[in-house]
């Protein structure tokens, strides 16, 4: 019913046009440590991770509790089409969008327009403007810069740091850095047999 109103028409045109006009050829860390830490199985579905999606199902019904969950595709449809509401009428819209795009577009692409309309803090969407904020390049220091962005996307830069920021920020940098070893050694041992 959703795919065919005139509303989610105009949302998907909305959101495809963006992706079309925001291509970079972004050094693939960002797509590296973006899936690492928000879509780890992002080579493997079509917009929604039905794993994902049965976790939080079963979370929510049987124990109550509320968690994400969102592909990048989802996470960009969001971010593109400023729907942020808590319902499931948006989250199946959303979820619609995000197979529509799959479809249409490879994952350089998805990521290349996330990374650059991301809510990543206080006055900072986007990885051209974090870059900025951080006296960074975008494509010189991509291995850094990829990482602290995917520090802010959970936890978005304060106006003001707290010593309780600065906590999660450490935690999340320690777990993303511990990802992206264990991967790497798990392609050595896996290029080795």
């Amino acid at each position: 019913m959703f795919a065919f109103s005139p509303y989610f028409r105009l949302l998907q045109s909305k959101v495809v046009n963006s992706i079309g006009e925001l291509w970079c050829d972004f050094p693939s860390d960002y797509k590296y440590y973006l899936q690492i830490a928000e879509d780890h199985r992002g080579d493997y579905h079509y917009g929604i991770d039905q794993i994902s999606f049965c976790r939080i199902i079963y979370q929510y019904i049987f124990r109550g509790i509320k968690q994400g969950g969102s592909t990048i595709e989802q996470q960009l449809v969001r971010t593109i089409t400023g729907h942020y509401e808590p319902t499931l009428k948006r989250k199946l819209m959303e979820q619609l969008l995000a197979i529509s795009i799959a479809r249409k577009f490879n994952k350089d692409q998805i990521v290349s327009a996330y990374v650059q309309v991301a809510y990543l803090g206080t006055k900072i969407s986007g990885v051209f403007e974090l870059a900025k904020c951080l006296g960074l390049d975008v494509f010189r220091d991509s291995s850094k810069l990829s990482i602290e962005l995917a520090i802010r996307l959970k936890y978005p830069e304060p106006s003001k740091h707290s010593v309780m920021w600065y906590k999660k920020y450490q935690r999340r940098k320690s777990h993303i850095v511990k990802l992206a070893k264990m991967q790497r050694s798990n392609l050595v041992c896996w290029a080795k047999s």
